[in-house]
């Protein structure tokens, strides 16, 4: 037998063996993984999971309209805009803050298990907890823009682009914030009640029911150490047509940035002992 005949006998080599999975490839399938679970435990239990998530924005600005209409009677139109776009515009961006901050605490407690697998670490599902309750909120925003306009309202979008960039800014605010108290608070499990205590007034000084001009100019300087409540108020003046937002964007983002480095710079210090 000769030697060509050797090499067609030959079982064919098996082909190379491919690289190992970046970090990259991992952390974009593990948020893939955590968005598919999240959901699922959050709104695949009920066929109306998704309504009750739409039912805190949705009850806090019949409220406040209702209010407004007893005390300014309800044609009064707040910045050339119905008082219902006003409160909707100011309840949304809050909550979405509020809810992302909210969705990041418990993390690390609830979630042990899970970190004995190498590839999984708590910020993986602090940020799929986060965009699905960022996407929840935006989905109401989207909700009550279209019922608006099959209302036949004209839609109240003087800037759509600083809305979402607003809305967006806000996300990674409640993102960094939420990740500074879910490090401290779980390696100083007393914290937890003193940042309860902290952000329970947060829904009264964060613009919900008012605008930075609305305030006396010594309340103001108060209420503006508050970065939701530039946040909030940049939200509006894109969405208001009289309005001009007197917040800073530096502000807003000159705090996310600080916020992002402790946040980060503690979760890499305190790692192992977070999960």
């Amino acid at each position: 037998m000769n030697a060509s005949q050797d090499n067609d006998t030959l079982i064919p080599p098996l082909p190379e063996r491919p690289l190992g999975r970046t970090s990259w490839q991992v952390f974009v399938g593990s948020m893939r993984a955590f968005l598919l679970r999240e959901m699922m435990n959050q709104f695949g239990r009920s066929r109306l999971g998704y309504v009750w998530a739409l039912a805190e924005p949705a009850a806090t600005v019949a409220v406040l309209a209702g209010l407004h209409a007893v005390v300014r009677g309800g044609h009064h139109a707040l910045y050339g805009e119905s008082p219902i776009v006003f409160f909707v515009f100011g309840a949304v961006p809050y909550f979405l803050y509020a809810n992302v901050v909210a969705a990041a605490q418990g993390v690390c407690n609830s979630q042990k298990g899970l970190f004995n697998y190498r590839q999984i670490k708590p910020i993986d599902v602090l940020l799929a907890r986060g965009v699905i309750d960022g996407l929840m909120m935006v989905g109401v925003a989207v909700v009550f823009l279209a019922g608006w306009w099959w209302l036949g309202h004209s839609l109240p979008l003087s800037d759509p682009l600083q809305l979402l960039w607003a809305l967006f800014s806000l996300f990674v605010l409640g993102v960094s914030v939420g990740l500074v108290f879910e490090v401290f608070g779980t390696i100083y499990p007393d914290l937890r009640k003193v940042i309860s205590m902290l952000t329970r007034p947060m829904f009264f000084i964060s613009g919900v029911f008012f605008t930075i001009d609305m305030m006396p100019s010594g309340l103001r300087e108060v209420l503006l150490w508050n970065p939701v409540l530039h946040g909030v108020d940049l939200t509006r003046g894109a969405v208001l047509p009289e309005y001009e937002s007197p917040a800073s964007w530096s502000y807003l983002w000159g705090f996310i940035l600080v916020a992002q480095f402790i946040g980060l710079a503690a979760y890499r210090r305190y790692l192992y002992r977070l999960i």
